[in-house]
């Protein structure tokens, strides 16, 4: 990555010497380019489950369609690398059946802050990469709102992102993978979904697991 940065900064600096915006310039009132320094707003698409030891209790589990949206704010050191941070309501969970009969959603809403380093590759296309840090805000279980605390749930989640972006002037398109590394639950809590009795889980390492889609629109620094 830095042996193809070394390469990459020159072609980009030529570029906007020449006045070709680079992939990041967010366009000024003044007429002038902020180069990699910039804020905004983004929305899109979750396409969420859960990964990790203990999610075979939930039987044919499924993906949760939702949505994120937030704000950015981005902090360029050249034309190449740039510092990125967000803050962003994201919606995760799963699908699975309920007591063998039906199926339910349990849907997770987050309030989460990436941390990511930004490289440009060309002229319309970077690389995203860094770690997350969020915090679990509403469960809704089959369209109840029900106590995190009371039911086992972390209220902290810690993981990583990774993705890519493309540019067209101040409007941007991109897709990503955001890792969970917390639990969403707490050891020893009580599961009732595919049985009546119910399951404590002893040693799980259940973990939430998104794809996300996105579009956003970029102001001047």
């Amino acid at each position: 990555m830095l042996a193809l940065g070394l390469l990459a900064a020159p072609a980009v600096q030529a570029q906007s010497d020449t006045g070709t915006p680079s992939s990041s310039n967010y366009p000024a009132s003044d007429g002038t380019e902020s180069r990699n320094t910039g804020f905004g707003v983004k929305g899109g698409y979750n396409l969420a489950s859960i990964k990790g030891t203990g999610t075979e209790l939930f039987t044919n589990r499924d993906n949760l369609k939702d949505f994120h949206a937030g704000v950015y704010a981005q902090y360029g050191f050249n034309n190449f690398a740039s510092l990125m941070v967000e803050l962003l309501y994201s919606r995760k969970g799963y699908r699975t059946d309920y007591l063998g009969s039906t199926t339910r959603d349990t849907r997770l809403d987050y309030l989460e802050l990436p941390i990511l380093f930004v490289g440009n590759l060309t002229e319309t296309i970077s690389l995203h990469v860094g770690p997350q840090v969020s915090l679990l805000t509403n469960v809704q279980d089959g369209g109840n709102t029900v106590s995190i605390g009371s039911n086992g749930f972390n209220s902290l989640d810690y993981g990583a992102i990774a993705g890519a972006e493309a540019r067209v002037g101040f409007a941007k398109v991109g897709a990503r993978f955001d890792w969970s590394l917390g639990k969403v639950y707490q050891n020893g809590t009580v599961l009732h979904y595919s049985n009546q009795t119910g399951t404590a889980l002893s040693d799980n390492n259940i973990r939430n697991q998104v794809f996300q889609l996105y579009v956003g629109l970029g102001f001047k620094h």
